[in-house]
């Protein structure tokens, strides 16, 4: 049995991005390492999707009553519907998982695998520690201000099954939720995560927002956090490439169709002007390649 997996958790509605990715990552990792999609919710259609996925051997998980067990407290409590439970799971996969995932990668569904992941897969992540990325905040404040800050996001992570923080992060959220800043799970991973942190390149998990600053050679692990989303149309600083995937997928097989979700016509419209609008701006200021994007993505990290 393989000792690694990249692992997604995702409900119903995100189940369709969450599927491209998980079938990218199987693309571009090592036959050692399983690919396993959680399920947060029950889905009518299951064992004709499991099936579908395991043909790209992809594992696809109904962890619908584990999670319940170990979040289901904090759902009725403190969520309430304006967290979701496949967003917090990541601080639980420890229960969830197989015993035999020593080394675990956390994936998002909203991120796209576009090369070769040896490199992550081959850093092994010592008992008590993980990797994560910065956050698109501390990128933000680093570009403006040269400040460097450790502040992580939590959409990408690898980090050893002995001694993952998930659970002190719980705690913290559970006790005092203010101290999360709103980040929910990813403002109580960096609450607590102390010298646990092991800062990896923004190679690994590179924000949507500064696409149009870097060449997408150089990176792995594309992160479209916050909206529009790559699913629903081509918006700056994305290409159609980065679309046409969902749209292939779409075409590939009814279940993955019937999965996917739409928006409205008058939130497209609203992001293609919002998206015409940067494409002009950022034409204008020709802001080409940038020197200090570059130095996020090589240096002196891990991987």
């Amino acid at each position: 049995m393989n000792n690694q997996c990249v692992v997604y958790v995702t409900d119903v509605e995100y189940s369709f991005p969450t599927i491209l990715s998980a079938l990218q990552a199987r693309k571009f990792a090592s036959p050692a390492t399983d690919v396993c999609v959680l399920l947060s919710e029950h889905l009518d259609n299951f064992e004709e999707l499991k099936a579908l996925l395991a043909r790209s051997s992809v594992i696809l998980i109904d962890a619908t009553e584990a999670l319940q067990d170990s979040l289901g407290k904090l759902d009725s409590s403190h969520f309430q519907g304006r967290i979701s439970v496949s967003t917090m799971a990541k601080l639980v996969l420890c229960e969830i998982l197989p015993d035999n995932y020593t080394q675990i990668i956390y994936l998002d569904g909203d991120t796209q695998i576009v090369s070769d992941l040896g490199a992550f897969e081959s850093a092994t992540v010592p008992e008590g520690r993980f990797f994560a990325a910065r956050d698109y905040t501390a990128i933000h404040d680093f570009l403006d201000t040269g400040n460097s800050s450790h502040y992580f996001n939590a959409g990408v992570l690898k980090f050893h099954r002995n001694g993952w923080i998930g659970q002190e992060a719980l705690e913290l959220f559970a006790r005092n939720p203010e101290a999360c800043e709103g980040k929910h799970d990813q403002g109580a991973l960096n609450y607590v995560c102390g010298s646990s942190l092991i800062l990896v390149s923004n190679r690994w998990n590179f924000p949507k927002q500064f696409l149009h600053l870097v060449n997408m050679s150089s990176l792995s692990i594309v992160h479209y956090m916050a909206h529009p989303k790559p699913w629903h149309g081509t918006f700056f600083p994305w290409t159609d490439k980065e679309s046409q995937v969902y749209v292939d997928l779409r075409k590939a097989h009814p279940i993955y169709n019937s999965l996917y979700r739409g928006i409205s016509f008058d939130r497209k419209m609203l992001y293609k002007y919002r998206s015409i609008r940067a494409r002009i701006e950022h034409a204008i200021e020709k802001d080409g390649s940038n020197p200090r994007v570059q130095s996020l993505l090589v240096g002196d990290y891990a991987v």
